[in-house]
């Protein structure tokens, strides 16, 4: 199976070395067939990403002061944990003007069922089974 770069603009989940843990990156640009200049959403550093090998596994170990870290996409399992125990919840119609809260589940035009996990004035973070996505909200 030949794998592609996200696109351009694009959100994708990654490990992230300055966070140290794995974290959602914004790709910035193409520079070559196999590599892109990405941006992580949480410390907005920008580094190289380079597409896995191929024969490589799926799952990434990395050494830290001896011990070994397996590396796993969290964000899928919080996700479908959620829709499995509060899949049949109906989710509130996105607006943005209306007001969310903390845990609610919302039903995106674009891009479905997510559930809201940071809330600003102005701001939310909803995770939606591909991505985090930040959404204005409580627009008057």
């Amino acid at each position: 199976m030949t794998m592609t770069l996200p696109p351009v603009a694009k959100s994708f989940h990654t490990f992230c070395k300055k966070c140290d843990a794995d974290r959602y990156h914004t790709v910035l640009a193409h520079t070559t067939a196999t590599s892109a200049k990405i941006e992580c959403e949480v410390c907005h550093s920008k580094k190289t990403y380079s597409l896995p090998k191929a024969g490589g596994s799926t799952v990434k170990k990395r050494a830290t002061s001896g011990a070994t870290k397996v590396r796993k996409n969290s964000h899928a399992d919080e996700y479908n944990q959620l829709m499995m125990n509060r899949g049949d919840e109906k989710g509130i119609p996105f607006s943005i003007r209306t007001k969310f809260e903390l845990d609610q589940k919302i039903d995106h035009p674009k891009f479905g069922a997510g559930f809201v996990k940071n809330v600003l004035a102005d701001r939310v973070d909803v995770m939606f089974q591909d991505e985090l996505k930040t959404l204005i909200h409580n627009k008057q």
